[in-house]
């Protein structure tokens, strides 16, 4: 029998989920090598039956039970009304994404919710937690995986702020790839791969946590920057963005280097809320010394949560998040692909 069952956008597995390699073409028993997007033209055009016999048959069950992404999608074909948002120096809305990069069918049935929220709730920024793009060069899946799913939002003129992932770092095989994603950064608006930003009440602290924090080459000058950056933020809320997660009850887990490295940073200098990644899913945490953290993962892929001592909700379905702050109130909300909200509550402003 197999081991997981998929049930609308929600994943359920009897056991844990396994991470698919981050090569960009995947070797099937046999010695023939897919790439994602002839993985695609393959089951889309209907020759998964014709192949749906032994090996073959299994590769492909594994890469579903994987949480894989890669059914044919379409984007969103919506026109949304420009500069529909209002941002003051007390309130702002913004959406929550990550781990979206697949242009498989799941991301695009986010990005079509995140549209239609717009249509009902303006926001005029959105905060991407990493793995903006899977399987192959920055260059040649940017605008498949990152523009066009999102072009409604785009062109409405909405903002971007952009945390890298570990799939973007896999394919730093050169300096020449290393370049292609700072030019993509760039290409936004971003000054690098680590920055700050301010957005009406809230100030942004963007990490970049696929180098190793503590001893790797730019990690301790980040984490210098970083104490500096919130040393001198005198924003009423701040707000940490990066890609892998202190706590985090999924298939890789809690980052163990980042709780001992960035937590403490974010409890003495007053963060609120940080968002993340990596893991397939959606988890908010009860207060960490202050910090609430919250895994927002499920933007094209699914994997198994558990829950632990330091979570306050967790499931795994195809999400994004929509968030509000009026004042000393952030409103946060977890939203699927139908529009259900899975998870809301009220965080208050800290005083530090």
């Amino acid at each position: 029998m197999c081991p997981w069952t998929l049930v609308g956008s929600t994943l359920s597995m009897d056991d844990r989920a396994v991470e698919p390699s981050s090569d960009v073409s995947a070797q099937v028993p046999g010695g023939a090598a897919f790439s994602r997007r002839g993985m695609l033209g393959l089951v889309g055009g209907g020759l998964l039956t014709v192949l749906a016999g032994g090996t073959v048959r299994a590769f492909l069950l594994e890469r579903l039970r994987w949480g894989e992404d890669f059914f044919p999608g379409t984007p969103p074909d919506i026109v949304l009304e420009p500069g529909a948002w209002t941002t003051t120096s007390d309130s702002i809305t913004f959406a929550v994404l990550g781990d979206n990069g697949s242009g498989g069918r799941n991301q695009m049935d986010v990005a079509r919710q995140m549209a239609r929220t717009y249509q009902a709730t303006p926001y005029g920024l959105v905060l991407l937690a990493g793995d903006i793009s899977y399987y192959g060069s920055i260059d040649d899946r940017w605008d498949e995986v990152f523009v066009e799913p999102y072009r409604p939002l785009i062109n409405a003129g909405v903002e971007w702020e952009l945390a890298i992932g570990n799939h973007e770092l896999s394919e730093k095989k050169s300096d020449d790839a290393a370049a292609e994603i700072e030019a993509q950064l760039r290409r936004f608006g971003k000054p690098g791969t680590y920055y700050r930003a301010r957005h009406g009440p809230m100030e942004l602290f963007v990490l970049d946590s696929s180098i190793p924090l503590a001893t790797g080459e730019g990690g301790t000058e980040q984490v210098a920057w970083l104490e500096a950056a919130l040393a001198s933020s005198n924003a009423r809320w701040k707000v940490g963005l990066m890609h892998q997660p202190p706590y985090s009850s999924g298939h890789h887990g809690s980052h163990l280097e980042i709780r001992d490295v960035v937590q403490p940073l974010f409890a003495r200098y007053g963060v609120d809320v940080a968002f993340t990644g990596h893991d397939h899913h959606y988890e908010r945490t009860t207060a960490q010394d202050g910090v609430v953290w919250i895994v927002s993962g499920a933007g094209a892929k699914l994997t198994r949560v558990d829950g632990a001592d330091f979570t306050a909700h967790a499931e795994s379905t195809l999400q994004f998040m929509l968030i509000r702050i009026d004042g000393d109130i952030m409103d946060v909300r977890a939203i699927t692909t139908d529009g259900t909200v899975i998870d809301q509550v009220t965080l208050r402003a800290r005083a530090g």
